[in-house]
């Protein structure tokens, strides 16, 4: 046999070894099963991959998806590798066979004729040398191109596997993004249901508002029309120079007693509170971890350690007055500032009687207690007197009373589009959203407990973090 048939039979045995491998053990196909994109793996592999690996069940040389782990059994396949198998071994046999019958022949030759080595000498010896070395070097690069046939094959199934999976990225995205606009066009669909049922409740609150006025407006209009009447018997009387009886006098006086017991009420109306669906959701994905500057904090504030609560703590501090610290307001400002982006906030109020929070210039002062012009301060004041609950924001001040307090504030801004919006942040509802802004300056949180009102308001504010919570 040459040694060009012996590589080419070589070759083609590894070949056949190839096709009859199993990919995921690179041995011959045992119990060999197909899945249903055609590619075939012992079955017990094929098991461990999946078992391995969670769903999605996906065929472990292309990586395309399956739908469910269905396989085929396929006996021919494992006939097949038995044989070739059988095959390889007896090639191989008969190789190593031949291998030797060209080398030991040449031996028995020379060991036999010895007085014909003793004549020819190193020139016997040489050619003996010469022929070994020849058949070991064929042998080790029969051996080094069945390796490298080997790795060309292997890096053929990987280029194959690496081009099905372009074609697999491109079909798995087209899907995802089908599975997108259909998925935020149900969104869309429910929230525009939801902004349908949000200004039919608003429109409900206003009917209910103005039939309250109405009625109050007519007995309103009645109390003044029987006012009017008494107030001019009352002037003809007076007019008189004489009264004409007691009798008249006293029933004048009787007839009005009741309406000077009326007393004119104005109309108590619902605050129309504006619940967005969602909102609060989408608004944390813009969350910031806001902390307070220490630096800032009046004398009088105490501020926890992780610097996100604050209180009034009664006492001025022994703290130097530097130019960035509040002197007469009970004021501190956030570490951060902000000169463009989006960023949300929430702050625990909790059962305070007096708060305040919102955001400022960064260029705010801080000396004196006299009112921010305006664009310097845009914030939000709880104020509870009594029973009474009211909600006022400042840039100009303006408040409106509300049925129950607020617990947590929610703050939102946005920078580039001049957007600064307070929520609450308990049944997500909007409190208020200031004018668009251009905005020019730096700004910062800014937060103030407020004074302690002879102990009704020592509670802390405190900074919530929205990273952990649910």
């Amino acid at each position: 046999m040459s040694c060009f048939e012996t590589i080419s039979t070589a070759h083609l045995m590894e070949n056949l070894r190839e096709e009859l491998t199993c990919f995921i053990c690179l041995n011959y196909f045992t119990n060999p099963v197909t899945t249903e994109c055609g590619h075939s793996f012992c079955l017990v592999c094929l098991m461990k991959n999946w078992e391995e690996h969670n769903a999605p069940l996906s065929c472990p040389e292309c990586w395309r998806t399956l739908e469910s782990p269905n396989f085929q059994p396929n006996e021919r396949l494992g006939r097949l590798a038995g044989i070739g198998k059988q095959l390889r071994s007896h090639v191989l046999q008969k190789e190593g066979n031949h291998r030797r019958m060209l080398v030991v022949p040449k031996v028995i030759s020379d060991v036999q004729d010895v007085k014909t080595l003793k004549i020819q000498g190193r020139g016997a010896s040489r050619t003996y040398q010469t022929n070994e070395v020849e058949e070991y070097h064929k042998g080790k690069l029969q051996e080094l191109l069945i390796l490298l046939c080997k790795k060309r094959k292997e890096t053929q199934v990987i280029l194959t596997h690496e081009r099905e999976r372009v074609i697999l990225c491109k079909e798995e995205t087209k899907s995802c993004k089908q599975v997108a606009v259909s998925e935020y066009e149900k969104m869309h669909e429910f929230l525009k249901e939801e902004e349908e049922l949000q200004l039919q409740l608003l429109e409900k609150v206003e009917r209910e508002n103005i039939k309250k006025l109405r009625e109050n407006e007519i007995k309103l209009t009645q109390q003044i029309r029987c006012l009017n009447k008494m107030v001019e018997h009352v002037e003809n009387m007076c007019q008189n120079s004489i009264i004409e009886s007691f009798e008249d006098l006293r029933e004048t006086l009787e007839r009005s007693e009741p309406l000077l017991l009326q007393c004119p009420e104005a109309t108590t109306m619902e605050l129309c509170l504006c619940r967005i669906t969602g909102m609060r959701d989408m608004l944390r994905k813009f969350c910031t971890d806001i902390t307070l500057d220490p630096v800032t904090a009046n004398a009088h504030l105490v501020l926890s350690e992780d610097l996100k609560s604050v209180r009034h703590g009664g006492t001025q501090q022994q703290l130097p007055d530097n130019p960035e610290r509040f002197d007469q307001s009970a004021t501190v400002l956030g570490a951060q500032i902000f000169s463009s982006g989006r960023h949300y906030w929430e702050v625990e109020v909790g059962n305070k009687t007096e708060w305040e929070v919102g955001i400022c210039k960064d260029s705010v002062s801080r000396k004196g207690n006299h009112p921010k012009p305006p664009g310097d301060l845009f914030s939000l004041i709880g104020l509870k007197i009594g029973e009474d609950y009211s909600l006022w924001v400042s840039s100009p001040l303006k408040g409106q009373h509300v049925k129950e307090p607020v617990r947590k504030v929610g703050v939102f801004l946005d920078y580039e589009s001049g957007h600064i919006a307070f929520y609450n942040a308990t049944d997500e509802s909007l409190i208020y959203s200031f004018p668009p802004v251009s905005f020019q300056d730096s700004l910062r949180p800014i937060f103030s407990p407020c004074l302690p009102n002879e102990g009704t308001n020592t509670g802390p504010l405190t900074i919530c973090s929205l990273k952990n919570s649910v």
